[in-house]
């Protein structure tokens, strides 16, 4: 029990040295750009003067969004960062195609061109403008040979083999010539082959507008229309002459029912 008029002792704490003051921590002011007239950032909204190519607040490129970037940051040989350029392919390759067509076309020659032709088209019938004979029975002249028909025919008006004998037709314009066919006899039926005597070897020559000939020898089957090469290009002139015959006899001239060219008309 406390006896009255007394304190009671404080209890024992240590003692304590006073506290040193801590400096107050300076506060950091926002750095804000000064406002520019311009092109607005699309990141963060600063604007920029015109002559920017980047955001003068986060460096974004300014020609995003669709806003223009001003002409002085486009002269000659100035590139944007990262800016790649972009190949016009379809330029590119329209102009390579046009080099091609060119290029093609160089190599067009007319010999070329006629092969391409003749791959792909038919030939026709080539009628001559003028026809003759080294010689003619009366009743059978060399015209008869070129008359589209197989029931009239040209010889020579003599017996034999006739060799040496021709047939010549020649062209106003030059033909390119591909194929001759003779029917042999009087006609192309089988019931007159023994009519007159009929060719059974001759020569082929063609003579083209420069002068150049080409002679070939050509074999027949006794009677039939038959089909020979005579190629030539800018044929003016073609000579079929004789030199065999089959069936001959005393009482018997060689006869052609029919000469026919084939080819195209040379452009």
């Amino acid at each position: 029990m406390p006896v009255p008029g007394t304190e009671a002792a404080a209890p024992d704490v240590p003692a304590v040295l006073p506290g040193r003051p801590q400096p107050a921590r300076p506060t950091a002011r926002a750095v804000t750009a000064e406002e520019e007239n311009g092109i607005t950032c699309w990141r963060c909204g600063v604007r920029n003067r015109p002559d920017r190519t980047f955001c003068r607040n986060d460096g974004a490129l300014l020609d995003r969004g669709g806003q223009q970037v001003p002409t002085a940051a486009r002269r000659w040989g100035e590139r944007f960062a990262g800016w790649r350029p972009r190949v016009p392919w379809k330029r590119v390759l329209a102009i390579v195609g046009v080099a091609a067509v060119l290029v093609g076309a160089a190599f067009l020659t007319p010999a070329v061109i006629r092969a391409i032709r003749d791959h792909f088209t038919d030939p026709t019938p080539l009628p001559p403008a003028a026809v003759s004979a080294s010689n003619s029975d009366a009743a059978h002249p060399a015209q008869s040979a070129f008359d589209g028909v197989s029931n009239s025919w040209w010889g020579p008006g003599f017996s034999g083999d006739s060799a040496g004998q021709y047939l010549q037709a020649n062209y106003s314009q030059p033909v390119d010539l591909e194929k001759i066919m003779i029917t042999p006899g009087v006609s192309s039926r089988s019931e007159d082959l023994d009519v007159q005597a009929r060719p059974e070897s001759f020569d082929l020559l063609i003579t083209d507008a420069s002068g150049r000939t080409s002679l070939t020898r050509h074999q027949l089957a006794d009677g039939g229309p038959q089909l020979v090469d005579a190629t030539m290009d800018d044929a003016v002139q073609v000579d079929v002459i004789l030199r065999g015959a089959y069936g001959t006899a005393s009482d018997k001239q060689v006869a052609v029912a029919e000469v026919e060219m084939f080819g195209r008309t040379a452009s």
